[in-house]
């Protein structure tokens, strides 16, 4: 089990990145990965949608069955097609914008 993000530095060129089912609780460490268009941090412990601003060109992003209460953090991620946060605490849809 993965508890933390992180050895990535020598994969700047990465576009797909699959971590689900593991026990992360903070998105870190990836920032560098400016490539990268595939992300699935899915059955995780994450709290907070965070560290992703740099992700400019991700297009798919699964965070389903985390501990997400907020939509946050998506600003920046213009080229995003899909993002799944089913099943999460998220009560309210926010922070949306096209």
């Amino acid at each position: 089990m993965i508890k933390k993000i992180e050895g990535l530095e020598n994969n700047q060129n990465l576009e797909e990145l699959e971590l689900y089912d593991n026990r992360i609780r903070v998105i870190e460490n990836i920032s560098h990965l400016t490539g990268l268009v595939y992300l699935d941090l899915s059955f995780n412990r994450i709290k907070v949608i965070e560290g992703l601003d740099t992700l400019v060109n991700l297009r798919k992003l699964y965070l389903v069955s985390n501990r997400i209460k907020k939509i946050e953090g998506l600003n920046t991620l213009v080229n995003l097609e899909i993002l799944d946060l089913g099943d999460n605490r998220i009560r309210k849809l926010e922070n949306l914008e096209a």
